[in-house]
């Protein structure tokens, strides 16, 4: 019965969910979770180099907004030009106007938790010739917007790190309701 007891305590240690109540769960096997005030960053502890994760919730979207799920969202940028633009105001909206040449290099439909989303990949050129990738991919769960954001030095991404994000993302499930 002792022993019992002592794995029924030892069980939550060895979880590898994290979860993010009301909100998602996602499989962190690999990573290191933390939650801030601007959404939960996954250091990769598995990665020769650096590779993070950040998952972010914008506020409830008012009642008038133009899209309230997944589905109107990605409707709503129905076109390649209206993708790019979106892809091009997000990224600008999150990294200093001055020092900083953005690239962006794709914009398309995807997936994230089940849900339609789009996905943007950037090369984003840094002060003191340093470069770094952004992929991130957005949608609507429960009347807000989602981003998932993988973030590396550019020419680092290795097989291995790769695979870590895409088993990061892919394992990440939305809550219902």
């Amino acid at each position: 019965m002792k022993k019992l007891f002592y794995i029924i305590l030892l069980i939550p240690f060895f979880s590898l969910a994290f979860t993010k109540e009301g909100f998602y769960t996602i499989d962190s096997n690999g990573w290191v979770a933390k939650s801030t005030p601007a959404g939960d960053v996954f250091i990769c502890n598995t990665c020769d180099n650096l590779v993070q994760v950040q998952i972010s919730y914008g506020p409830e979207a008012d009642v008038n907004a133009p899209f309230h799920n997944a589905d109107q969202f990605v409707k709503a940028f129905d076109t390649q030009e209206k993708k790019n633009k979106f892809a091009d105001m997000l990224i600008k909206s999150g990294i200093p106007a001055e020092g900083y040449d953005i690239k962006i290099i794709k914009v398309s439909d995807d997936y994230l938790g089940g849900s339609k989303a789009i996905m943007y990949s950037a090369i984003v050129k840094m002060p003191g010739d340093n470069a770094s990738r952004e992929t991130t991919l957005v949608t609507m769960h429960k009347n807000r917007l989602v981003k998932f954001s993988a973030n590396f030095y550019e020419n680092t991404l290795d097989e291995k790190s790769a695979t870590a994000i895409d088993n990061l993302s892919k394992s990440l499930v939305f809550t219902k309701g």
